[in-house]
């Protein structure tokens, strides 16, 4: 069954892991408010765009890729490339497929990985004698190998990849400020924006200034990387079977990704390729499925650019930001703590629509906590960092209400910033004289509101929970009461 969603833009990506973009031995450090400069994404073609890869809707690329895995040791196979919802390629069922049956049996020979050979070797011998990690090494040779364009073997692949992949990567700082201010996706967007650029500075400081002849500007550029990059989130895979070697796999990155179904990519050592285990029946015709994994509408925006249909993606999650008062008297001490165990004065959480983690009832509980319970901060802020073990699940019954109301003024803090985008979001960015950019904001819009609404769902099931407790609670200490008070009468 097909992923459906409000828009009609699916990608057809497989699952990333979320990697530490690093290539020297020390962190990136880079400022909050960088501007990002990024220019592209659905319904333009900018002026700096790559000058490889095809439109996303491209079938004439996909079946030239297919006939050239075919050629090259791809075996028959029960699916092919089609459109599917509207203008968008996926991979359809040709013959019946059964529950439990393996498909795509893609040779290592066809996988791209760290270790892969370069069509111009240089370059590779260079960043492996630095060091540099597998993301951004992947990142440079897919860049390297794309430039050669016909020289190189990936030639047929690479036309077959979007030349701007759907990612939160290619929106602009106006435009996540705008679009994404009810969301903290917004925050991860611009870290990992930051992330890829700081990537790329240091590359180009370390490597490329003292190669030019290796990595020309012209080639080796930040929209190139920012290419580079949003590939590799929304398609580079790991394979358990291999002791989790990072991979991209050709024809296999055609499958869409469906909340209803689980299976995933792997080594297969029997047949020696990779496959995957179907885990329901298809028809011909019907679009086969993967997982890309149980992550949140947030995370499927921020990798592959689209969002499931509200409510239909069980492991969707909205981060809820929980902050300190600096009025505290023990504010000083609680943030010390915090820091201790790797977090601060302002922290996210995940909240489900099934409930929240323990980490965020022991961080409201610090918060509230007054200073005579001093010498609970400690078991408090490492509850809330997940760094022990026993007593995680804290309960402290003489603040547990002033935790949940804690916890409830921030989710109703956070519901309120998506009622103003979304009242507001009928009005937003509808005076452009361009069709194709009208085009494009409206896109932009639609993934925002689709986002706002999956996330806002998911507080007001919250904030339902919490006043409901708190009612229950504060009703059982009125009885307790009115016992008390029945009790004196008694004995007066």
């Amino acid at each position: 069954m097909a992923e459906a969603s409000t828009i009609t833009f699916f990608s057809t990506l497989l699952p990333p892991f979320q990697p530490n973009i690093q290539v020297s031995h020390r962190p990136l450090s880079l400022p909050r408010k960088l501007q990002v400069r990024c220019s592209v994404s659905a319904g333009s073609t900018p002026q700096n765009a790559v000058a490889w890869g095809c439109e996303i809707e491209s079938l004439e690329s996909a079946s030239a890729l297919q006939s050239w895995l075919s050629e090259s040791g791809l075996p028959p196979q029960k699916m092919g490339i089609d459109r599917v919802e509207v203008g968008e390629r996926g991979l359809v069922a040709l013959k019946n497929i059964r529950k439990g049956e393996k498909l795509l049996f893609v040779p290592p020979s066809l996988v791209i990985t760290p270790n892969s050979e370069w069509s111009c070797p240089e370059p590779g011998e260079v960043l492996k004698r630095n060091s540099v990690p597998d993301w951004p090494l992947l990142a440079t040779y897919l860049i390297s190998e794309a430039s050669l364009m016909e020289s190189s073997r990936w030639s047929n692949y690479i036309s077959a990849l979007p030349r701007q992949p759907y990612s939160l990567l290619y929106w602009s700082q106006a435009e996540l400020d705008r679009y994404l201010e009810a969301s903290q996706i917004r925050e991860r967007a611009i870290e990992r924006i930051n992330n890829v650029i700081g990537t790329y500075n240091d590359l180009r400081l370390r490597i490329f200034s003292k190669y030019p002849d290796l990595f020309p500007d012209e080639v080796f550029n930040i929209e190139s990387f920012k290419w580079s990059f949003g590939i590799l989130f929304s398609r580079l895979v790991r394979l358990p079977s291999m002791d989790g070697q990072v991979a991209l796999v050709p024809w296999a990155d055609m499958l869409n990704h469906s909340c209803e179904v689980e299976t995933f990519l792997d080594y297969d050592k029997q047949s020696k390729g990779i496959v995957f285990t179907t885990d329901r029946p298809y028809q011909p015709g019907e679009q086969v499925f993967i997982s890309y994994g149980k992550k949140s509408n947030g995370e499927l925006l921020l990798s592959y650019g689209f969002v499931p249909k509200e409510g239909g993606n069980p492991s969707d999650s909205v981060e809820l930001s929980l902050s300190l008062k600096k009025s505290d008297a023990s504010y000083k001490e609680k943030l010390e703590l915090l820091k201790k165990y790797g977090l601060s004065a302002s922290q996210c959480f995940p909240i489900q629509i099934t409930g929240w983690p323990l980490e965020l009832m022991a961080y409201a509980y610090l918060a509230v906590s007054p200073s005579s319970m001093g010498e609970n901060f400690e078991e408090m802020a490492a509850a809330a960092s997940n760094s022990t073990i026993s007593k995680k699940d804290l309960r402290y019954p003489e603040i547990e209400e002033q935790a949940l109301q804690f916890i409830l003024d921030s989710c109703e803090a956070s519901i309120s910033k998506y009622n103003k985008f979304l009242q507001a979001s009928g009005s937003l960015d509808l005076d452009v004289t361009s069709p194709k950019q009208l085009n494009r904001r409206l896109f932009l819009k639609q993934l925002a509101v689709d986002l706002c609404n999956s996330e806002r769902r998911i507080l007001f099931r919250a904030q339902y929970i919490l006043r409901r407790k708190l009612r229950d609670m504060r009703a059982g200490e009125l009885r307790a009461l009115k016992i008390f008070n029945g009790f004196r009468k008694f004995f007066q």
